[in-house]
């Protein structure tokens, strides 16, 4: 019988961790080979898309390093174990 978190009972905390950290190494990776342009997000937007690239790699990182806190206090250890996504 499978449970509500899957066949092998619940994820560990610190394994949903390294899987969102990973994911959002990989969406940075993303980020910084696209080029954004003005009103792109949001259109008749007068933001430049360097503006929102910068803010939206911000943004990522920021999750990363407070997933990577999290990480330490589980684990002691602040990268994952699991290897990176392909780019």
């Amino acid at each position: 019988m499978n449970g509500p978190n899957g066949p092998n009972g619940p994820l560990k905390e610190d394994k949903k961790i390294e899987y969102r950290i990973r994911k959002y190494q990989r969406a940075l990776s993303i980020i910084q080979r696209t080029d954004y342009m003005a009103g792109d997000v949001m259109p008749g937007q007068a933001l430049g898309g360097e503006t929102v690239k910068r803010e939206h790699i911000l943004e990522y990182a920021n999750r990363i390093i407070d997933l990577k806190k999290r990480l330490y206090e589980l684990t002691g250890r602040c990268s994952p174990e699991a290897p990176k996504w392909p780019v």
